[in-house]
């Protein structure tokens, strides 16, 4: 979806504040939690992602006790390209899981990327978790273990079961350049029409196809930009960008 206007940003973010303060009022108030609820729909309707974190929330934990995570996924979605770190967590689980939507791990594994590289601890912990299996992406044990180290500081109690499993197994110099990878990686803001986890993705589903055999590091260039053109004109795709949708979502297939 097109990013919010700067016009309904400020508005988004004012009826977002009602919203939870008719959810948590002051002390001695009661909460109105139908006027909370219309407050933080319209909020995320124009574009506010937390207030779409929220609405996903109340759709995957239901005061019934039901969960209905396909209603859920589309606002996740819009508040994880405004690059809500949370919101890009949530829906790689949904999609590792195939929990309302086929299951699809190369998507999951991009989304966990975008989420660790903004911080996100847990998303850190998963992706590593899925570049030791090599599933969704490719693996890269030595990646895994920068990542393990990274969530363990974090506060992820079993990464740091799993870096010390994995540490004999990764040469120090190895080691040593995944890390400065690995901290490197930062984000802020809304996702880029081109980032890292996007170019990762596509080098692990042309590496899958055999026609990546250069490192998969998630560094766009000349390269990995030929690969993405010939494997468009293979596939009879209309000539466009290398990384057009209509690539990308054809690569899809390789690493579910």
């Amino acid at each position: 979806p097109p990013a919010p206007e700067a016009r309904d940003r400020g508005r988004a973010a004012a009826l977002h504040r009602d919203g939870l303060r008719a959810l948590r009022p002051p002390r001695g108030q009661a909460a109105d939690t139908d006027r909370a609820a219309r407050l933080i729909e319209e909020a995320a309707r124009l574009g506010d992602a937390d207030a779409q974190l929220l609405l996903a929330g109340s759709h995957l934990f239901r005061s019934d006790g039901g969960r209905d995570a396909a209603a859920a996924i589309p606002w996740l979605h819009r508040a994880a390209q405004q690059g809500q770190a949370e919101a890009q967590y949530r829906l790689a689980r949904l999609l590792e899981a195939g929990d309302g939507t086929p299951r699809d791990a190369g998507w999951a594994a991009l989304w966990f990327h975008r989420a660790a590289e903004r911080g996100h601890p847990e998303a850190a912990f998963a992706l590593a978790m899925l570049q030791v299996a090599g599933e969704g992406t490719a693996r890269d044990e030595a990646e895994a273990l920068a990542r393990f180290a990274l969530a363990a500081r974090r506060g992820v109690e079993p990464a740091l079961r799993y870096r010390t499993a994995l540490a004999a197994r990764v040469a120090p110099a190895e080691a040593r350049a995944a890390a400065a990878r690995v901290a490197a990686e930062t984000a802020r803001g809304p996702v880029a029409a081109v980032d890292r986890p996007l170019v990762r993705f596509a080098q692990s589903a042309l590496a899958r196809r055999g026609t990546w055999t250069a490192p998969v590091d998630g560094r766009d260039g000349p390269a990995i930009r030929a690969a993405l053109a010939e494997f468009a004109r293979a596939e009879r795709l209309p000539p466009g960008a290398p990384f057009d949708p209509a690539v990308i979502d054809r690569l899809r297939p390789l690493l579910r």
